[in-house]
């Protein structure tokens, strides 16, 4: 039953998020979203960041979720990167909000128990998604995700659609590699 109520609470939070943003998400307010008191997110959140990190972690699993479907509908290694790339910027674009939680500066690494097991399994399973097509240490699915948040965070200032850059074309120059483009060298 604990875990029921904290699951709904998550929810109501994710719900609040959406529709209305951030500074939203209060305690009291995804209790009375969630149909309960107000006070009740107290008993299962020791404090908003708490409320925030778990809510984060739901949504690493539904990054995570949204880039293994695109990943394992290809099997080439390039189509398997154009999908990875392609697919974690399409998220931040359609669920910015969410996208902005998860790399808010609230979360220093190692801080919240909960979060890091979803960043942990969401690299393992990137890792085992791109099996024989792609980095399988913790540095090379490190450069991935670097590389990810970065075209993610571009897009979603706008800086893409400003400069009249295409982010296919983005991609697959970091696919076919930044060196090759002035090989003179």
């Amino acid at each position: 039953m604990v875990d029921d109520t904290r699951n709904r609470l998550i929810e109501s939070a994710l719900s609040l998020l959406r529709d209305e943003g951030l500074d939203a998400v209060t305690l009291r307010a995804v209790g009375e979203a969630a149909g309960l008191s107000r006070m009740a997110p107290y008993r299962h959140f020791a404090d908003k960041t708490a409320l925030l990190a778990a809510l984060a972690a739901r949504v690493i699993s539904d990054l995570s979720t949204h880039i293994a479907t695109a990943v394992l509908a290809h099997t080439g290694h390039q189509e398997r990167l154009r999908a990875f790339y392609s697919s974690y910027v399409e998220y931040a674009e359609t669920h910015r909000e969410e996208y902005r939680l998860v790399f808010s500066s609230a979360f220093a690494a190692g801080d919240h128990p909960e979060m890091e097991t979803a960043i942990d399994d969401v690299m393992s399973a990137l890792s085992l998604d791109m099996a024989d097509h792609g980095p399988g240490t913790k540095a090379a699915m490190m450069a991935l995700i670097s590389t990810a948040h970065g075209l993610a965070e571009l897009a979603t200032a706008g800086h893409f659609a400003h400069k009249a850059i295409s982010r296919q074309d983005v991609i697959d120059l970091i696919i076919n590699g930044l060196g090759r483009l002035d090989e003179r060298t």
